[in-house]
């Protein structure tokens, strides 16, 4: 299974990136090591949420996995994991990690905080009526310090590459004016990729951008210090009276429950 999507191999490394975006090079290292490091801890919970004990334990779980459905061609009858609940064991697996970090690590040095299910502040929301993104990952040292909204969505099948991670409800909540997901230069999109071979739907994302209306300000790939790769799409706000977003594109690939029938 694929933390990453996987990328081609032209990749500009995330602090030139951001620097081409108009970062300061003091700013733009500073953000993409907060975004590797939050990241990496991300990739790590969804490792061990996808071992054998700890994945036969969530699916236990009430609410954790979908209706039945019966898939006649492979003689099975599956069960997906929902999104709300992958959202929130990531979360508590997280946290976990975070806490047990060594004192020198970055996210400790940064006094970096991972909600899930983070209420958006609005002028017009309030309470059960206020918009919630899936994760707020922020530093809480400093005023402008970075900052990273996740929105998760669950990617069942090709369809839902348009029509729900590109979706008014996926990488449109960055953009509307209904209390927008981020007002930061940078957000996150991820992908729950639900695939019985594990196969990662990196290329008909990257795909889907290229042709996304309004067209991207820029279409890249960014590179981690670690050699992985992912997109990032840059898109304008004015409409917002914002500056532009750097939107990063992740992926998480889990299998779904099957049994044979």
């Amino acid at each position: 299974m694929s933390g990453l999507t996987s990328a081609p191999s032209a990749m500009t490394p995330l602090p030139e990136l951001l620097t081409g975006y108009g970062f300061s090079a003091a700013k733009a290292e500073l953000w993409a090591h907060f975004i590797e490091a939050a990241v990496a801890i991300l990739h790590e919970a969804a490792d061990e949420l996808r071992t054998p004990d700890a994945w036969a334990a969530f699916g236990l779980k009430r609410g954790a996995l979908g209706a039945p459905k019966t898939r006649r061609r492979r003689k099975v009858v599956e069960r997906v994991p929902l999104e709300d609940a992958l959202t929130t064991e990531l979360g508590h697996i997280t946290r976990r990690l975070r806490a047990t970090l060594p004192a020198g690590h970055f996210l400790r040095l940064h006094d970096v905080a991972f909600e899930v299910e983070h209420h958006i502040l609005s002028s017009d929301r309030a309470g059960r009526h206020s918009r919630k993104v899936d994760f707020l990952i922020y530093s809480q040292i400093g005023i402008d310090a970075p900052e990273l909204a996740i929105e998760a969505k669950p990617l069942l099948s090709l369809g839902d590459v348009t029509g729900r991670y590109l979706g008014e409800e996926g990488i449109g909540c960055f953009f509307t004016p209904d209390s927008t997901y981020s007002t930061r230069p940078v957000a996150a999109m991820l992908a729950y990729t639900v695939d019985s071979s594990g196969q990662s739907y990196g290329p008909q994302i990257r795909s889907a951008l290229a042709a996304f209306a309004p067209t991207p300000l820029s279409l890249d790939e960014a590179m981690l210090s670690t050699g992985s790769g992912f997109a990032c799409s840059r898109h304008d706000r004015t409409t917002l009276n914002l500056d532009p977003v750097a939107i990063l594109h992740f992926e998480l690939v889990f299998a779904p429950e099957a049994t044979p029938m």
